[in-house]
């Protein structure tokens, strides 16, 4: 994204809330690049943001606009998965627009890289106004390729082991949901980063299970966990979310893990590169990427 490229805001999922969008995009405005809002970005249907022709025209109207270099999501929530089958890669490859987003754009970031050969930014949205200064700062550096959105993320040690390999993942509950699809999330040779918000250790523990049994975990060179948020069980007091998430990745991958780094449905929700190399390294508990997600000039 260099100085006069265009941001482009959609909402290919969920509703916004109207008072939180306008304070993202007023922050946005202050960042010295135009902004494209799509038509129906405030629309409403129930659980979705407008109807699936609304949300796919908006999505393609960035996609084909010459002015747009990223294309932001405006919340997640659920919908996307409705409309990735009218979506071309073909197109979207020779588009070539960076899309930023996390949660339920989880499955559109895994159509670019596994259909259509493009990385991608996880990262924040504008569906919250408590998003840290550090967060915003690193996702716009890696918007504009600037190094300091390379900086590494530091968690908690639970497998030692360094491994680098590209980045795939997102949210585990969508992860989990592009099984049996055309953009099914490939983890082969990957290292695999996980989140998730309000959901009971069990159901992490199911969740996990089922990419397991599927083949998803096959091949994984390494598992990266950012936060799980509200997965704590009252019903269940004697079982952890993180307890739970160990015991199944940690005999069904083999290398390094690591856990609580500063990524997911939390205010410090740090951006990642879906599809580019990392290095994860297990004893220091450290993520850091080692190309930026977008084509720099040399």
């Amino acid at each position: 994204m260099r100085p006069g490229d265009a941001i482009g805001i959609c909402a290919p999922s969920g509703p916004v809330t109207p008072e939180v969008l306008d304070a993202g995009l007023d922050w946005l405005a202050a960042q010295g690049h135009p902004l494209v809002l799509a038509k129906n970005l405030r629309a409403r249907a129930g659980y979705l943001a407008g109807g699936d022709d609304e949300r796919l025209g908006d999505f393609l109207s960035l996609v084909r606009d010459p002015s747009v270099a990223v294309i932001l999501c405006a919340r997640g929530g659920y919908g996307v998965g409705r409309i990735l089958r009218d979506v071309s890669a073909t197109e979207l490859r020779a588009a070539r627009k960076l899309v930023v987003g996390y949660s339920d754009a989880t499955l559109l970031l895994s159509f670019l890289y596994t259909c259509a050969g493009l990385s991608s930014l996880h990262g924040p949205m504008l569906e919250r106004e408590d998003v840290t200064p550090e967060a915003r700062a690193r996702e716009l550096a890696l918007m504009r390729g600037e190094p300091a959105g390379l900086a590494s993320l530091s968690g908690r040690p639970v497998r030692d082991g360094v491994v680098e390999a590209p980045l795939v993942g997102g949210n585990l509950k969508l992860v989990e949901a592009s099984i049996g699809t055309p953009w099914q999330v490939d983890a082969r040779g990957a290292i695999l980063f996980l989140e998730e918000v309000s959901e009971a250790p069990y159901a992490l523990d199911r969740a996990l299970v089922h990419l397991r049994e599927a083949g998803l975990l096959e091949g994984v060179r390494g598992v990266a966990l950012g936060q799980l948020v509200r997965c704590e069980s009252e019903r269940y007091p004697g079982a952890s979310a993180g307890e739970a998430v160990r015991e199944v990745l940690g005999n069904a991958v083999d290398g390094p893990i690591v856990e609580d780094l500063p990524f997911g449905h939390v205010a410090d929700n740090h951006a990642l590169g879906v599809g580019v190399r990392a290095r994860l390294d297990g004893a220091r508990g450290e993520l850091m990427l080692l190309e930026p997600v977008v084509e720099v000039d040399s």
